[in-house]
């Protein structure tokens, strides 16, 4: 039997072995099908920092903005001028109308100012640009910026009357009567027209600051660029003192019905007195250096008498009520006169007297407004007073030629103010630590 031969196998070519066993073409298409999503991917990375550069620039317009805005609200402006303020601070900063939108310039509407117009919020909106990364998702993208200003005092006033509404809250009115307020400026709160008004005398001062309008311009000689009417108002800056915690079963003079009337000569310690002070005519009286509570009465300086401070740390009166009612005033009459400096340094036995440095006439708030607890300066009295003259409810009134003068740190703070008599105001407080009362449009972001 004859064998058939096999067919001998042909040897595959190295160059076809090397294609059978190639996973080239698999790593190829895997790269295919990836390469979308690296593309988009990176494209994110790129245009990541782009958005955050773009996220900057607009929150630096956005800032801008709220600033400009705030500055205009010190200035009286309505709602269109405050967007139209936000809207050129905006425009100079990188503002493009083709991608942004202004979303909100007003009141804050979150946050801890909320509400409160005394801030401007601006939220505004950019468009961002999506060229790469839309390989990698198809969205539109955008970026929202906010900012919150307001604006503090940077300048100082002498002088600041709380009433929002009184016509004349300042004013000067008497033949020959000179006000010179040295180095600082005139606040009134009052939005009447004529807050300010200088009827008949005449006004130096370093500026007029009004939430109304002046009245007898002609009459008031300014150093500072221009007076500002429609302004915001000053807060009361010291809103927070508070009347020290007393005795008042301790007086040391008194108790009675009668206020204590020192004895020609005599010299005051600090401490509680029923009813009051009450200088008798042509007697002289000195006060020691302390905090004086005058509890239910008047400080009162006769026609005539004198009364002066003689130590080098100063002093504070206090008018108050331990009942709630018989609350006393400034009274000071016919040719009298008074040099009293406030606190400026430790008392005699080495407290420091804290809050109330800086504070000469105190007069509680709790007393309500009366035109019985209005303080007066009359009849050619001659006053020298240093430090602040504090009445927040009521008015402080120098009438019938009486002088306020040689004062190196004079400041008033009261509802109304009135001169019909010379008087010298000045802004040398540095032994007090500088003037509390500050005005002006100083801005300042705070969220």
């Amino acid at each position: 039997m004859t064998s058939i031969p096999r067919p001998i196998p042909r040897p595959i070519p190295r160059s076809k072995a090397r294609f059978a066993s190639s996973e080239s073409g698999a790593v190829a298409v895997m790269f295919a099908l990836m390469l979308p999503v690296l593309f988009g991917i990176v494209g994110l990375g790129v245009e990541a920092g782009i958005w955050f550069k773009e996220k900057r620039e607009l929150q630096t317009l956005t800032d801008a903005a709220a600033v400009s805005a705030a500055i205009e609200r010190t200035h009286g402006a309505d709602a269109a001028a405050l967007s139209a303020a936000a809207l050129v601070a905006a425009n100079a900063n990188g503002f493009d109308a083709a991608s942004d939108t202004v979303l909100h310039v007003g009141a804050p509407t979150s946050g801890p100012h909320a509400g409160d117009a005394e801030f401007v919020e601006v939220r505004v909106k950019r468009a961002l640009d999506t060229i790469l990364s839309q390989v990698f998702h198809a969205l539109d993208y955008t970026a929202t910026a906010r900012a919150v200003a307001g604006t503090v005092g940077d300048m100082d006033a002498c002088l600041l009357t709380l009433d929002p509404s009184s016509a004349n809250s300042v004013s000067i009115n008497g033949a020959g009567t000179s006000v010179n307020v040295d180095g600082c400026a005139v606040v009134a709160n009052s939005s009447d027209p004529d807050a300010v008004n200088v009827a008949n005398g005449e006004m130096d001062a370093e500026c007029i600051w009004t939430a109304g309008g002046i009245g007898g311009e002609e009459n008031i000689d300014t150093t500072c660029e221009m007076n500002i009417t429609g302004a915001t108002t000053v807060p009361d800056p010291l809103a927070a003192l508070a009347v020290p915690p007393y005795d008042p079963v301790g007086c040391l003079h008194g108790p009675g019905v009668n206020p204590y009337s020192p004895s020609d000569g005599e010299v005051l310690s600090e401490g509680v007195y029923c009813n009051g002070i009450s200088v008798s005519a042509g007697d002289t009286v000195t006060l020691s250096d302390g905090i004086y509570i005058l509890d239910e009465g008047d400080f009162k300086v006769n026609a005539g008498a004198h009364v002066q401070s003689s130590g080098p740390q100063g002093v504070t009166i206090i008018l108050t009520s331990s009942s709630g009612s018989g609350y006393g005033r400034i009274n000071i009459n016919g040719g009298g006169s008074v040099a009293l400096q406030a606190q400026t340094a430790p008392d005699a036995s080495g407290t420091v007297q804290g809050d109330y440095t800086g504070i000469l006439f105190y007069q509680d708030r709790a007393g309500g407004s009366s035109p019985s607890l209005d303080n007066v300066v009359t009849g050619g009295s001659d006053v020298e007073l240093t430090g602040a003259v504090y009445s927040p409810n009521n008015d402080i009134s120098f009438s019938g030629g009486s002088t306020l003068d040689n004062n190196d740190c004079l400041i008033l703070i009261a509802q109304n103010v009135s001169f019909n008599g010379s008087a010298d105001l000045d802004n040398s407080c540095d032994m007090f630590g500088g003037n509390p009362v500050r005005y002006g449009a100083a801005p300042v972001l705070v969220e």
